[in-house]
């Protein structure tokens, strides 16, 4: 990232700090904890730090804000800041806790670190995200896998395909078999951050890891505009074709109904999915819907980690308040519970994994895997991989490409002169 973009964050809030300097009144043991979890499932998980908080004298606001990938809670975030409302923690992801350190607004929580042994209990390429400048400033709440394939059972054995695709063409083939039937092939494209995250394993199975770092990382403008992203977005307009148009509009746990209920066959989301199936009252890995890694990425792990930064509080009780949160939020009874209420996994390698269902336990299997294999690649449609105007960037394009008639070779050149403009953004 250049050094203005770095610092663009800072610079444009530095208001933002002046109000927050401000003393409070009275000593604080509540907290506002914002973020953009507001499916049935993600409500119930939150729900598990709203009460064991509660046991310890904290009352939490569970501040849900609705929209996809949080778009509308960032900039809510920054808007209440502004007006002197400072939460005690915000649902703040990957690269963008660096910036959001730049303000001086965020809170030490190396005590919580240090009693939890993050650095021990945590793998290095969660733990690394949670610092700024050597002192944790957030902690993660889950790892969720983002290559993943839903599908209903009994759609696939009525369109006579006896098992899960394991590679493109078998996907391909077999959305075709569904649609012969006159069954919903793929539930997906309702808006924009949902077209990237189905676009986030299509990419991954047409370039490998390598490519895809130096596409959604280091931003390689030579790598968005090549053969490979052609590749991938004839590869995503192929699954277009088989997504039917009056999906757009509709959210993502709309979708995952469509696929519980048998009225779609598949859906491509990350494992947030796992638990929206799981509060539908069906198990994923179960009679009714499976789940396989995304075709031709089973060797392979995109990861998402929800973690919350920390914000300075002016009183003791405040202060207290948020050691108290970021505690309970690494802890392993509280990350068992949420985790799999979520549909994630815990963050935690120490949690055992019992109650949970087969899909949570491949994804614990394969991040062991792929961590040891450095198949790992942090998702870009998650805002894990870059900071926020290059997301932005991807984002946009695949949106414009995925509802107009743009060649997918004009649309990875338009990628990479947009990624490049962003890079210098805040």
């Amino acid at each position: 990232m250049k050094q203005p973009a770095k610092r663009a964050l800072a610079l444009a809030i530095l208001s933002i700090a002046a109000l927050a300097a401000e003393p409070a009144m009275a000593d604080q043991t509540s907290l506002s904890v914002i973020n953009w979890w507001t499916a049935g499932s993600e409500a119930k998980a939150m729900n598990v730090l709203v009460q064991m908080m509660k046991t310890q004298g904290v009352t939490i606001k569970n501040d849900a804000i609705a929209g996809g990938g949080g778009a509308q809670a960032r900039t809510i975030l920054k808007t209440r800041l502004m007006e002197g409302e400072t939460p005690g923690a915000a649902q703040i992801k990957g690269v963008e806790i660096q910036q959001w350190g730049h303000t001086g607004l965020l809170a030490n929580v190396d005590a919580a670190a240090k009693a939890g042994e993050w650095d021990k209990n945590i793998p290095t390429e969660i733990d690394n995200y949670m610092k700024y400048k050597g002192n944790y400033v957030a902690a993660p709440m889950d790892l969720h896998r983002l290559n993943w394939l839903w599908y209903n059972r009994a759609v696939l054995a009525k369109a006579g395909i006896k098992a899960p695709p394991q590679d493109w063409n078998e996907l391909i083939a077999d959305l075709a078999k569904v649609q012969a039937k006159g069954i919903t092939p793929m539930a997906g494209g309702g808006n924009g951050w949902m077209i990237a995250t189905e676009f986030d394993p299509i990419a991954l199975e047409t370039g490998g890891p390598a490519w895809y770092r130096d596409v959604f990382v280091k931003l390689d403008a030579k790598a968005i505009d090549s053969p490979t992203m052609v590749k991938a977005l004839e590869r995503l307009r192929q699954i277009e074709a088989y997504t039917p148009k009056a999906l757009a509009g509709r959210t993502w746990n709309y979708d995952t109904g469509l696929v519980a209920h048998g009225q779609a066959a598949f859906q491509i989301m990350g494992d947030w999915a796992n638990g929206q199936f799981e509060f539908l009252g069906v198990t994923p890995g179960g009679p009714k819907v499976g789940c396989v890694a995304f075709p031709g990425t089973a060797s392979d792990f995109i990861y998402n980690v929800d973690s919350f930064i920390f914000f300075r509080q002016h009183s003791e009780a405040g202060r207290a308040a948020t050691i108290k949160l970021a505690e309970t939020m690494t802890s392993p009874k509280f990350q068992l519970l949420f985790n799999k209420y979520k549909g994630s996994i815990p963050d935690l390698m120490n949690v055992s994994l019992k109650g949970y269902n087969p899909c949570q336990l491949k994804s614990r299997a394969q991040f062991l895997t792929a961590s040891k294999e450095h198949n790992l690649v942090p998702s870009f449609s998650q805002n894990m991989s870059t900071y926020g105007p290059p997301t932005g960037a991807f984002i946009d394009s695949l949106d414009h490409f995925y509802t107009s008639n743009e060649t997918p070779q004009a649309a990875a050149e338009t990628m990479a002169k947009r990624v490049e403009v962003a890079k210098s953004q805040d």
